[in-house]
Parts: structure tokens; sequence; C-alpha cells
């Protein structure tokens, strides 16, 4: 399976760019490389913020029969993949709901996914980053990168083409729908399951366990008391790497 690359000096924001791009024309396996992406989008508009041409900013298109509520898997499956590709640079390394890969309590990676439906065809827009050789992260103390983990410079283009093969060499998964086999990975590499930890929700900070997220995108965390309380994405912060 090939991909079509394009790569630009700067954008915007790839993920907008390959969205736009999806709907006049939409192709499978479009990949679109920033060296410095000025706007980046992350998950619930947040932003995604790096140097210029010291990290991997890219957005890949694919095409499902996914319905939305089925979005969910996909946003687990790119998390797993995303975690098993990291997981040769470093050993401990896990999927932070919804959809961030952490390793040594630090953020690595950020995704945004993007869809539309046309024509019963879910058009998907994956947008990646991941951190790489950028070693100051002042604005977020929580974040780090490859290179300040194991003290090495990679090479950005081969990378991603490592990346590319991978999602495109799992891509069964999302095709022949094996969402109990992508649900369960999800939950064995949850960041901070069954440990106790600190969250902030409506103004207020309490102790907790994460126990699983659900099929709906929802988090379940045990109380003190023992309640199991869901939360949606928003509604609370996981309070860590401080």
């Amino acid at each position: 399976m090939s991909y079509e690359l394009h790569i630009f000096d700067t954008l915007p924001s790839t993920n907008s760019y390959l969205l736009d791009l999806t709907k006049k024309n939409a192709k499978d396996w479009v990949v679109i490389y920033a060296k410095d992406q000025t706007q980046g989008k992350g998950y619930a508009g947040s932003t995604w913020k790096t140097n210029a041409g010291e990290n991997l900013t890219f957005s890949f298109s694919i095409t499902t029969d996914l319905s939305y509520p089925e979005l969910i898997f996909l946003n687990e499956w790119v998390a797993n993949v995303l975690r098993d590709f990291l997981v040769p640079y470093l050993p401990q390394v896990w999927v932070k709901w919804p959809n961030d890969v952490i390793a040594n309590d630090k953020k690595l990676v950020g995704v945004l996914i993007e869809s539309f439906q046309r024509d019963q065809q879910m058009y998907t827009v994956v947008g990646v980053g991941l951190n790489v050789n950028q070693t100051r992260f002042e604005s977020n103390h929580k974040a780090s990168s490859l290179k300040l983990l194991t003290d090495r410079t990679y090479d950005l283009l081969a990378l991603l083409a490592d990346l590319m093969a991978d999602f495109q060499a799992r891509f069964y998964q999302i095709q022949e729908k094996n969402f109990d086999d992508i649900h369960q990975t999800y939950q064995t590499y949850l960041y901070r399951k069954d440990v106790l930890s600190t969250f902030r929700a409506a103004d207020k900070v309490f102790l907790g366990w994460i126990r699983k997220t659900d099929s709906d995108g929802k988090l379940w965390i045990e109380l003190e008391n023992n309640e199991l309380k869901s939360f949606l994405h928003k509604e609370i912060e996981l309070l860590y790497g401080e």
C-alpha cells in the first residue's frame, strides 16, 4: 500500500488543508506534512504549538463505512498505533484518554480526528502532532519529545514513512471492524488506569481511580466513596506531570 505525500514549508493547519481537499476530491492515504504549522488544532478546540522544523505535524485521509458512533473505535485505533510505534524507542508508553500518547508522564503526541459522511461513506482526516527533536517547551511543562527522552536526534521524514507504514499495516482492524480487539488494547495501555490519581472537575480537585473508557467515549472513575462516575472530555482534567 502506498500514500501520496505533500510537503509544505508552512501551513496554518494540516488538518484544515486536507479536510478542504478531501471535500473537493476525496482520496485515501493523502498525507499533508508541514514543517511549520502556525495554527495547529488540538482536540476539542485546543491548540497545538510546536517549533518549526523540529517535529512531525501531519494529517492523512482515509475512507471507511463506519457510522458516527463507531468513530470512537477509530479514535482508539489511532492512539494504539501511535503507542505501539513508539514502544521500540520508549518502553513505557501509554494512551491518555481521549487520544494523547504519554511517556515518562509527559505528552509526546496529540491527535485531532475530523470526519464527515457522504453517500454512506465516512471520510476522515487524522491529524498527528508528534514531538520529535524539540528540546524546549516553555509554554507546556507537560510536554516532552523523543530527543529529550532518548538523547537522540531523528530524521523526521524517515519517522513519518515508518509511522505511515504502521497505520496502513493495521488498517485492516478498522476495515474488519475489530472493535473488541481495538478497545481491549486501548484499555490495557490506558494511562494511570487503576492508579490513584488527582482530577479536577467543576473547579473541584479530588482523588479517584480510572477504571475504564466506554464505547460512548466516556471516562469512568471510581471515587473515594466507591461511587463509579462517568465523564465526557472537557468535563474533567487529569492532573499529571506537575
